[in-house]
């Protein structure tokens, strides 16, 4: 299980990342449609295993949406940062 979200995970990555190089703002709905996903992905496997946050990968770590994203649908570490940063 952990496998396939964390491949997932990068599948993702890589195709977001071609959009935002491509047109960040032609692509704009499809970004924020895999930065969704991606969230998805980071607060799955926080929750299956069993040291949570603690054990999720470094580039998940490192991930942050594109555009701005309700908080809500972030994963907790994300929130966390951008309560430090001063964003909301």
């Amino acid at each position: 299980m952990l496998d396939t979200i964390d491949k997932l995970f990068f599948k993702y990555i890589k195709k977001r990342d071609l959009l935002i190089t491509e047109s960040s703002e032609l692509h704009k709905d499809k970004i924020i449609q895999y930065d969704l996903k991606l969230s998805m992905y980071i607060r799955k496997r926080a929750r299956i295993t069993d040291g949570g946050y603690n054990f999720i990968l470094e580039e998940m770590w490192d991930w942050h949406p594109f555009f701005s994203l309700n908080k809500r649908l972030l994963p907790k570490i994300t929130k966390n940062l951008q309560d430090n940063n001063g964003k909301h």
